[in-house]
């Protein structure tokens, strides 16, 4: 099977979606607050068009099967400021990395990495490294990227507060 890894265009918003689902589902299978509220969608669909297409400092990359069209893994990533304390630069940060199930072992996640990078490499701003969250409990998603040359730099911790 042949893939074309392309910027995405605001016209590709709702075939996104279903994307977007598949990536939030398997979030929501670690963490069920991860499921969606009622206006999702409709929320991530303008974030989309007026925040991450088009912009300076965000993109979203896609997979496109070459002979259906259709689109099969996404990445998400967005440049952010300096740290006004520490000495953390601008930096990248990747958010909603996901290949659907069907086309997995294609090698398309890493392909979509390549092209992140590239346009990490090209921004206005100059940034020393990039990021991504893995939610606990995903030791695949950990594996993958260790094995894209991504380092563990921190961990997040967090405790409930009973309301009573």
């Amino acid at each position: 099977m042949a893939y074309k890894i392309r910027e995405a265009t605001t016209s590709d918003g709702t075939e996104l979606l279903e994307l977007w689902h598949g990536f939030t589902d398997h979030l929501s299978k670690h963490d069920d607050r991860y499921d969606h509220k009622e206006d999702a969608d409709e929320r991530w669909l303008k974030y989309f068009e007026n925040q991450l297409v088009d912009s300076k400092y965000g993109t979203v990359i896609v997979a496109e099967h070459e002979e259906t069209g259709e689109l099969v893994g996404v990445l998400e990533a967005r440049i952010t400021g300096n740290h006004p304390i520490f000495r953390i630069q601008d930096h990248g940060y990747i958010n909603g990395h996901f290949v659907s199930e069907a086309h997995r072992g294609n090698n398309l996640g890493a392909a979509l990495l390549e092209e992140v990078h590239e346009w990490f490499t090209q921004s206005s701003k100059e940034i020393d490294f990039y990021r991504v969250d893995v939610i606990h409990g995903d030791e695949w998603s950990e594996e993958f990227y260790e094995s894209e040359g991504f380092e563990p730099v921190e961990h997040v911790f967090e405790r409930s507060i009973e309301q009573e």
